[in-house]
Order: structure tokens, then C-alpha cells, then sequence
């Protein structure tokens, strides 16, 4: 063996040697690289190889959830100087004290009287001790590193506050509808009802993504923004093939907007902070933790008056927004050839809650009209010439693999 070959060697690691990398048992391995978290270099019968590069991404993409502080990043020019933008850092510090959800966290600060909560908190810092029942010091702690989180922010960042003339009404009609959205980008795209989700397996395949691309790329020609949530797969699919048709895009992320997750997605990220709107629940004060990322698809189905589910298996997190699509009173489109397959049964649930099938994505463009989602005119007839192949039916695999997120069919 050369020099080269025991440097290749080196990046390439069998089971117990990824897992003992990871840290993690072979068991739990071997469920990751099931569900497409973990994608392997190779499989043979003596063994299945995986690369380091794949092992270091998973690495970086578990270091968002393993630590219990806020990570902070770049100091930033965004200033704490409105009264929305004092209720947001308020309402983040008494979630990270008593460790209360959301809702909880609302009641209380909803309870505050004189106007305290839209004040800076260590102007009425003995109020807030009696309310909370914290020592005054923790407090104060608290509101500093929160205020240092949100700083972070860039300038032109935006938070809207539920209540207020500019919240999404699409959104703020359902009950999913958070008390602050982060906006980073064209905030004016938050504003167009236009507005169609394409979801789907974080381990698609070659044809789930062609497919997803195809759809994107026929929506924005019609004029319809494609709204999906930054993961692996269709998400990405989506985001990238209206990004490289000239067409603006939507992502609704899981984590706060000074966080790139996956790590493999930062630069449709960035475009779209560039070209499009990044839309985030949860505030730079706030740990990322990973129920986050179910909650959002409420958000991102609440923003959409329809959701295509262009692959999911039986346990996908793409099925979670269905249901909330559903519950919210939105169409619910599944390719008519998932109902092929034997391994999976969700798509006949959800056609008798109410889901439709299509079979290509100019029918897509049918139903929306059919439906009279929109203003204004959407016709499949006024495709242009290069978009014909959509007349085409959507293909999809044999197989489903299981996967939160999004699952390859």
C-alpha cells in the first residue's frame, strides 16, 4: 500500500468505527443510516464503509442541539429600540428562566400591567422579580444575555408581533400563528397569499428532486411562491430550482435566523436572504432544540394556501404539515403514483380527510385554478415552451424509507 492509499484509508471507517467517531452505539447508527440521516460510502457484504467528510457533517449538524446555552453570533447593527422588539426580548428571557412554552410564556407577559412588557425589563426589574418569583440578579443575567443574542441581528432584520397591521393575515387566521415571526430578506413576499408549500423526504431520490424542481419551476411561472423549509431533499430541491429560475422562494427554518441548518444548505440560505424571505419563529436568545422543527411546519402550511407532498414515508415529518394543512383549512395535493406504493398507506388517509391527487404538475396549476386560490389568473395554457416536458406524470421510487423530517418514497 502507498502513501495515497493509507491516506484513503485513513477517511474511510466501518461500522463500529463510525459509531465509536460519533460516539453513538452501532444500533443507533445503523437506524441513522436507515432513515437517510447518514448516507454511507459503501455497502458489501463485509461491511458497510462511510466516509469521514459524512461523519464530520453529521458531527456539525448535532452540535446545534448539544449545548444548553444560547449560541450568539456575529455582533450585529440591530438595535432593541421599539416596543415590539422589547415585548420579543422579554418574552425570551422568561421562557429561558422558567423553562415554559410559548403559550405560557405569553400569558405571562400578557399579565404584566402599565405597559412593562413593551419596556426594556431592567427598568422595572423589581416588578418582573415579584411576577416571576427569580431573584432580581438572575433576572438581569438573563435580560444581558438575551439582549446580546438579539444584537446579533442584522439591521435591516425585522420582527412583526401578532396583533399588529403588518402580521401575515394568512397566517395569523390559524391557531398556529406565533406571537413574533424574524424576518430576513423581502419582507414584502410575506404579504403575497400566492403562496403554494412543496414538501417532502429529506432522503429523496434522483426523480423526487426532478420532480419537486419541475413543480417549483411551473408555480413560478404562474406567479406562485414556493414556500418550503430549508431541509435536506425536496426542501432543498424546491428552494434551488426557484432560485435558479429568476422565481422568489420562502423558507421557513426551525432554528432562529443567525443558524444554518443543515450546514449543507447554508449558501441557498444566503441566497435567499439575498432573493428571497427567511422566516423564523423563534428568537437569537432561544436554544434550537429539535421539536422545533415539527412546530414550524404549522407555520409554513399557515403561510401556504396549499401544500404539495411530493414524497413522505409512513412516519414523515412532511405528513405533520398535512395535517396541519388540513386542520387549517388548506389543500392538501399528493402525486397521484404515491398511491402505488404497497410500503405506505398515509396517501389514502389523507385523501378521505380530503387531499387531492395529481398527476402532473401543469394539473397542479389546474387545481389552484379549479379552487380559485388566487387572484388573478393562473393557466397551465400560458406555460412557456421549455416547461412542456410538465405535461410529463410525477414518478416517484418504489420504496419509503422512514425519516422525520422528510422521507424518500
Amino acid at each position: 500500500m502507498n502513501k495515497n492509499d493509507t491516506g484513503l484509508a485513513d477517511q474511510l471507517f466501518f461500522a463500529k468505527e463510525a459509531a465509536d467517531y460519533l460516539g453513538i452505539s452501532v444500533q443507533r447508527l445503523a437506524k441513522l443510516t436507515k432513515e437517510g440521516k447518514l448516507i454511507p460510502l459503501k455497502k458489501n457484504p463485509s461491511g458497510t464503509i462511510y466516509h469521514i467528510k459524512e461523519l464530520q457533517r453529521r458531527k456539525e449538524e448535532q452540535s446545534i442541539f448539544a449545548s444548553d446555552s444560547v449560541e450568539i453570533g456575529e455582533k450585529g447593527m440591530f438595535s432593541i429600540d421599539t416596543p415590539t422588539r422589547n415585548e420579543a426580548v422579554n418574552m425570551a428571557v422568561v421562557m429561558n428562566l422558567l423553562h415554559v412554552s410559548e403559550k405560557k410564556a405569553c400569558e405571562i407577559i400578557d399579565s404584566m400591567t402599565d405597559g412593562y412588557a413593551f419596556c426594556p425589563m431592567t427598568d422595572h426589574i423589581t416588578d418582573w422579580e415579584q411576577k416571576l418569583s427569580i431573584p432580581a440578579d438572575d433576572i438581569r443575567k438573563s435580560y444581558e444575555v438575551a439582549v446580546s443574542a438579539f444584537a446579533s441581528l442584522r439591521e435591516s432584520d425585522v420582527i412583526i408581533r401578532k396583533g399588529d397591521v403588518n402580521y401575515p393575515k394568512l397566517l395569523a387566521e390559524t391557531d398556529e400563528a406565533p406571537r413574533f415571526l424574524y424576518l430576513r430578506g423581502n419582507a414584502n413576499l410575506l404579504y403575497d397569499t400566492r403562496t403554494v408549500a412543496l414538501v417532502g423526504s429529506r432522503a429523496a431520490g434522483e426523480e423526487g428532486r426532478r420532480n419537486t424542481a419541475r413543480v417549483a419551476r411551473i408555480l413560478g411561472q404562474n406567479g406562485i411562491i414556493v414556500v418550503s423549509g430549508l431541509a435536506k431533499g425536496i426542501d432543498a430541491s424546491a428552494h434551488k430550482a426557484a432560485l435558479e429560475n429568476g422565481f422568489p422562494t420562502i423558507a421557513v427554518i426551525g432554528t432562529n435566523l443567525n443558524q444554518y441548518y443543515p450546514s449543507e444548505n447554508k449558501d441557498i440560505q444566503l441566497q435567499i436572504e439575498r432573493k428571497g424571505l427567511v422566516v423564523s419563529q423563534f428568537s437569537p436568545a432561544t436554544k434550537t432544540e429539535r421539536w422545533f422543527f415539527p412546530l414550524r411546519d404549522g407555520v409554513m402550511s399557515g403561510l401556504s394556501r396549499a401544500t404539495v407532498i411530493m414524497e413522505a414515508g409512513e412516519t414523515s415529518g412532511a405528513l405533520k404539515q398535512a395535517r396541519y394543512a388540513l386542520k387549517q383549512k388548506r389543500l392538501v395535493l399528493i402525486p397521484q403514483n404515491v398511491f402505488s406504493i404497497k410500503t405506505i398507506t398515509w396517501p389514502e388517509r389523507f385523501e378521505r380527510k380530503g387531499a387531492i391527487r395529481v398527476k402532473t404538475p401543469s394539473e397542479i396549476i389546474d387545481v389552484l385554478s379549479q379552487y380559485k386560490l388566487f387572484q388573478g389568473n393562473i393557466d397551465a395554457n400560458t406555460l412557456q415552451p421549455d416547461l412542456l416536458s410538465c405535461e410529463d406524470e410525477l414518478i416517484v421510487a418504489e420504496t419509503a424509507s422512514e425519516d422525520y423530517g422528510d422521507n424518500k418514497l
